[in-house]
């Protein structure tokens, strides 16, 4: 029976190891930076445009939910 497990087949090294993969296309590449630039700009641009507070209304008082605050009591 052990010379049954010691006839197990050799495989050399070069067939185990896989052949790289070729880099990415410049055409990939540039696609996934642009869509990373459109998605941040837009980002950006979502978050000031929510933001944003109107100069003339920065300076008013806001007014509570309820018409009562803790300062009144």
């Amino acid at each position: 029976m052990s010379a049954q497990l010691s006839a197990a087949p050799t495989v050399e090294p070069s067939t185990l190891s896989a052949a790289p993969k070729p880099p990415v296309s410049e055409r990939t590449a540039f696609a996934v930076l642009g869509s990373m630039l459109f998605l941040i700009v837009m980002l950006t641009f979502l978050l000031v445009q929510t933001t944003w507070v109107d100069a003339a209304s920065a300076s008013d008082v806001p007014v509570a939910a309820d018409g009562s605050s803790l300062a009144q009591r």
